[in-house]
């Protein structure tokens, strides 16, 4: 097995940070959200090692596509339980969560995703969970 890089060790380093929304769903009773957060948790550190180790491979391949279904799903979940469950900041959480969106897309398509990605998985969470407590 070769040795990983360390922008590879960052990558999945940082999904450790994909379990605190999902943490802080299910304290809140917000079971939908907490299934995304925790597919996203379960699915994004498979979808990068095989990413790194086998990106051929048929598990690669489902990995990713869990993956991507559950990040679509919690993007999706949160722009609605902003617009339903906040009245305060509610134009602030929405422009942090578009912009979560936007600095994924820039790290995937135009600047090194290695070295954006993992800063992604942080921010992410980060800004998920803000939502959920700003909502609560």
């Amino acid at each position: 097995m070769k040795s990983l890089q360390k922008e590879e060790i960052f990558m999945m380093v940082s999904n450790i940070f994909l379990i605190l929304p999902a943490i802080v769903a299910g304290m809140y009773h917000q079971w939908l959200y907490c299934f995304f957060a925790s597919g996203i948790f379960i699915f994004s550190p498979l979808f990068h090692w095989y990413r790194i180790t086998n990106p051929g491979s048929k598990l690669f391949i489902l990995f990713k596509t869990l993956d991507w279904f559950f990040a679509v799903g919690a993007f999706l979940y949160m722009y609605y339980y902003i617009y339903a469950y906040t009245t305060t900041y509610q134009t602030t959480l929405f422009v942090l969560l578009t912009l979560v969106i936007v600095f994924f897309w820039y790290g995937w398509k135009r600047a090194s995703y290695e070295k954006f990605h993992p800063w992604f998985h942080i921010i992410a969470s980060l800004i998920s969970t803000a939502i959920l407590v700003v909502a609560n």
